[in-house]
């Protein structure tokens, strides 16, 4: 396994944030994408599916008692995700920020342009974090729902396509989110 190579002050200096929002929205969108993906594949299985005649000519049963359990363990993971998707990205940017102030105040930065850097990059692993977690309860409602064929699990991954839009890095949310971090910096 490769090792991994921290960036140089020199590249953190060179980021700007038109770049690393450009970034952060390609990664997003990616996200975004492959839950919307999966969820067409996820219908097209489970609406091309044609039922089993029971015999007598009963109509199908409806979903067996283990895969309404997956169902509702996909919605309380749902649930979960949603909160921690803030919770877990706070608290991660936040140790984050610390780490770069903890290099301010100890001179060991090249200067304002690194630390500004520095502050892009922990905006952008907060993103990701927050929109991975929703993403993962998305991926797996749409395992809920090709194995029940229930439409609540379609529901909640629209609920958490909505949640991840909330996260959806714009200009304005990070140069709040910057200026924020500056004043603590400061």
């Amino acid at each position: 396994m490769p090792q991994q190579r921290e960036m140089t002050p020199e590249q953190y200096a060179a980021l700007e944030p038109d770049k690393a929002l450009f970034t952060m929205r390609i990664i997003a969108g990616a996200l975004i994408g492959g839950v919307v993906m999966f969820a067409g594949v996820a219908s097209v299985v489970v609406f091309s599916q044609v039922p089993a005649a029971q015999p007598g000519g009963q109509p199908p049963a409806g979903p067996q008692n283990g895969s309404e359990i997956l169902m509702y363990l996909a919605m309380a993971l749902a649930a979960v995700a949603a909160v921690m998707s803030f919770v877990v990205s706070n608290l991660v940017s936040a140790a984050g920020v610390k780490g770069v102030a903890r290099m301010a105040q100890d001179g060991t930065a090249t200067g304002p342009k690194e630390l500004f850097g520095r502050l892009l990059a922990v905006a952008q692993t907060k993103m990701i974090i927050a929109m991975a977690l929703v993403e993962g309860a998305a991926f797996f409602n749409l395992i809920a729902f090709i194995s029940t064929k229930s439409l609540i699990p379609p529901a909640v991954v629209g609920a958490l396509l909505l949640v991840m839009t909330i996260h959806f890095p714009t200009k304005l949310k990070l140069a709040r989110w910057l200026e924020d971090q500056q004043r603590f910096l400061s």
